[in-house]
């Protein structure tokens, strides 16, 4: 009798020791995930970011070109350089749209749209930059108006960025369904 009862003790040791090793491994394994999940989200953020500055800093060369003397071959040249940063914004967005989350995305389109548009601002005030000053203040105005949109957008991104990152550390992940 003592014997049977040495021999279920261990087995019984040996099968909550299993099992706690086995939801030990599991736990571990969904706050890898977790750890993974973030930092993709952290590089696809900086990715979109770090061509989306470029971008907003060759719109405002190109701006700071068509103002006064109106030299459109500088213009041109970092309009051009700033249609290659939107196409690296672009395919960062594609990225960072399915990486999500949606809150984000949507953050980010918002700041790849003020970007086309002041790149589309800009390319139609070089058109006019042709004609009498005159012909320019309204692209002049508008682009002060994209300025100032472009900067809230860029704010409203990297701020909703920061809040998704903080967000997935401070909630755990939730336990996989039909695990106990």
């Amino acid at each position: 009798m003592g014997a049977t009862v040495g021999v279920l003790g261990t087995v019984s040791a040996s099968a909550i020791s299993g099992w706690s090793n086995r939801q030990q491994i599991r736990t571990q394994a969904r706050i890898d995930h977790a750890h993974w999940r973030r930092q993709a989200r952290r590089d696809a953020y900086s990715a979109f970011l770090t061509p989306a500055h470029e971008a907003r800093t060759t719109l405002r060369q190109a701006a700071r070109a068509l103002i006064g003397d109106v030299d459109t071959a500088t213009a041109d040249q970092r309009l051009q350089a700033a249609q290659e940063h939107l196409g690296a914004v672009q395919a960062a967005w594609a990225a960072l749209a399915i990486e999500g989350p949606e809150s984000v995305e949507q953050a980010a389109n918002g700041l790849r749209t003020a970007l086309r548009s002041m790149h589309t601002t800009l390319l139609a005030w070089r058109d006019s930059a042709e004609g009498a000053f005159d012909h320019n203040v309204p692209f002049v105005e508008r682009h002060a108006v994209e300025v100032t949109r472009l900067a809230e957008r860029m704010g409203v991104f990297t701020a909703t960025a920061r809040a998704a990152l903080e967000e997935e550390v401070a909630s755990p992940p939730p336990p996989a369904s039909g695990q106990s």
